[in-house]
């Protein structure tokens, strides 16, 4: 009797462990999330909650591909659509989750003076000299040559308005969709090269203002609600000084 009671425990116990074996513990599907539901182009992305695993493996979708957790340094050089894919490896198993995130890029809509030099400060000269009287000012917008990219080209240049004095700005442009930003090192407050210039008729044009200017304090602003900001770059003050500010929106393919 003793006999047949422990042979029966040893086959409930050997099913039981059958049992186990045959449904084994099922490999949480991987998760993770992105700080902004789109970004800009040249603009590094920013990856946050990522589920733990033995392993990991990214595929951004542009070709580029990471094994760490989180991986940091990621950007688009083009916009679009993109699938970012996470697969995770955990006990000898895999799992994969996808997520689309939108890359746009930026558009300059709008560029305004806000101030000037009415002497030869940005272009070398004695910032205390006198003043050269009431600029006739236009705006000139460029750009790196396409082929060659030690040379510069105007992209846009506007109308002459004489006789601009301070009582007169701000002065503001409306452009039609002029791209910013060129690089992850040219970014979009440092281009394309926005400058204004006095006009004259005997003597070469002097510039007065523009968006790239040592010592200047850079300020910017982008409303993600909106899909539109502005940046302004400003050295000295509203009476004396360049100031400059770009507005602009991002759009997508």
């Amino acid at each position: 009797m003793k006999r047949n009671v422990v042979l029966l425990f040893a086959f409930l116990i050997a099913l039981a462990s059958c049992k186990e074996k045959e449904t084994p513990l099922p490999i949480p599907t991987p998760e993770f999330s992105l700080a902004d539901e789109y970004y800009a182009i040249h603009e590094y992305i920013q990856i946050k909650e990522v589920s733990e695993a033995d392993r990991y493996r990214w595929d951004f979708g542009n070709g580029v591909t990471s094994t760490e957790r989180i991986p940091n340094e990621i950007r688009y050089d083009k916009p679009g659509v993109y699938t970012i894919k996470l697969t995770t490896y955990q006990a000898g198993k895999e799992s994969t989750v996808e997520k689309l995130l939108k890359i746009g890029a930026y558009f300059v809509y709008e560029v305004q003076l806000l101030s000037y030099f009415e002497n030869y400060a940005l272009e070398g000269g004695d910032l205390a000299a006198p003043s050269e009287g009431a600029p006739n000012v236009y705006l000139e917008i460029a750009g790196y040559h396409p082929e060659d990219n030690l040379k510069t080209q105007a992209w846009y240049t506007s109308e002459v308005r004489n006789g601009v004095s301070r009582a007169d700005l701000p002065l503001t442009w409306a452009v039609d969709r002029i791209p910013l930003g060129g690089s992850v090192y040219l970014p979009h407050t440092f281009y394309p090269f926005i400058h204004f210039y006095d006009h004259n008729s005997d003597k070469a044009d002097r510039q007065i203002a523009r968006n790239l200017v040592a010592g200047a304090r850079i300020n910017n602003h982008f409303d993600k609600a909106k899909k539109e900001g502005y940046y302004s770059v400003q050295r000295g003050n509203d009476d004396w000084g360049s100031h400059v500010r770009v507005k602009y929106r991002i759009e997508f393919p």
